[in-house]
């Protein structure tokens, strides 16, 4: 089962553990039950009183207040209105969020599977980075909205991934075996180095920094190479196909793997992107003109709220903030 079907999975478990299931979801979790025995025996374990309480014991307490509290400090965001209504109606999505994202959990060890074509996948949403060691000792941090994939028998015979999203490697070094990152249009080859490659689908360019090492670019669309040096920022415009390289302080691009941020005379179309993804919200732009300004800062463990008030002081951008019932996107903001 994927990642994502897990977590759906567990958060309609969750709704249905607290009589909050709408007809469709109902419905989708009988067919779910019904399609194998396994299934059926997986919901009958995941909703039993005694692993309810077992989820509940690890999630620290069933309090919406200490729970409300964790929430906001795991993932950072912003300080709810003091209203009572409002507040409640938080506490009760927010338990129905926490108690199915503990049950998705339970449906999925940890976000690796084997897909039928014999490769693993491991990703991650937006809001949470994650750190793994591969076959062959390499060492990769995920940020936000990342997933990478490679062979089951990476390191015996090859050393290739393919990505989506960001990520920092540090490579084991194999005189005899590169190690390749296929972006989707530019490959990167190494021998043993570290680097960040941003590969996000809805970015118009693939960027590649280097901190230690050599690498290696080959555009698939292009027969010429490009050798990358240490403090040097590659970027490919998968448009026109383009290529440039340019010195730059490599510390700005791979910071975001020690939990901090930085921006450097960054517009705000790129400001927006990166905060979705850090903080796993939704924002709306309801004034174009808003995207053209630019934002210099450095984030460490500011929650969302306090960011947009640096935005709204700085560049005199307004906002809304509401909670929303999506569970993928919990809070929404809208910039005017």
């Amino acid at each position: 089962m994927k990642l994502q079907d897990a977590i759906r999975k567990g958060l309609f478990l969750g709704k249905y553990i607290t009589g909050k299931e709408t007809r469709e979801e109902h419905q989708e979790l009988k067919s779910w039950t019904e399609a194998g025995s396994a299934n059926k025996e997986l919901f009958k374990k995941l909703t039993s009183h005694s692993e309810i309480a077992t989820q509940l014991e690890q999630y620290d307490s069933v309090n919406t207040s200490r729970a409300w509290n964790k929430y906001r400090e795991r993932i950072r965001q912003y300080k709810l209105e003091k209203s009572l209504f409002r507040w409640r109606i938080a506490a009760i999505l927010f338990f129905i969020i926490g108690i199915g994202g503990l049950i998705g959990n339970a449906i999925i060890d940890a976000s690796f599977e084997d897909t039928p074509s014999n490769f693993t996948t491991v990703s991650t949403i937006n809001g949470e980075s994650s750190k793994i060691t591969l076959p062959d000792q390499s060492t990769i941090w995920l940020n936000g909205g990342t997933s990478i994939q490679y062979s089951t028998d990476f390191s015996a015979d090859n050393r290739e991934i393919s990505l989506d999203g960001e990520a920092y490697f540090q490579v084991a070094k194999n005189r005899k075996l590169p190690f390749v990152v296929d972006c989707d249009g530019l490959k990167v080859r190494v021998l043993g180095t570290s680097f960040n490659v941003s590969n996000y689908a809805d970015d118009e360019t693939i960027s590649v920094v280097l901190e230690q090492g050599a690498v290696e670019l080959s555009p698939e669309l292009k027969s010429q190479k490009y050798d990358l040096k240490p403090g040097e920022k590659a970027d490919y415009n998968r448009k026109t196909q383009d290529l440039t390289i340019r010195k730059v302080d490599t510390y700005q691009f791979t910071s975001w793997k020690k939990g901090l941020l930085i921006f450097k005379g960054e517009t705000m179309r790129e400001v927006v992107k990166k905060l979705e993804r850090w903080y796993n919200v939704s924002i709306d732009v309801r004034n174009p003109e808003i995207y053209e300004l630019i934002f210099t800062a450095t984030i460490l463990h500011e929650d969302v709220e306090e960011i947009l008030e640096l935005i709204r002081f700085s560049c005199s951008i307004n906002y809304n903030i509401v909670l929303s019932q999506d569970p993928d996107t919990p809070i929404k903001i809208t910039m005017y």
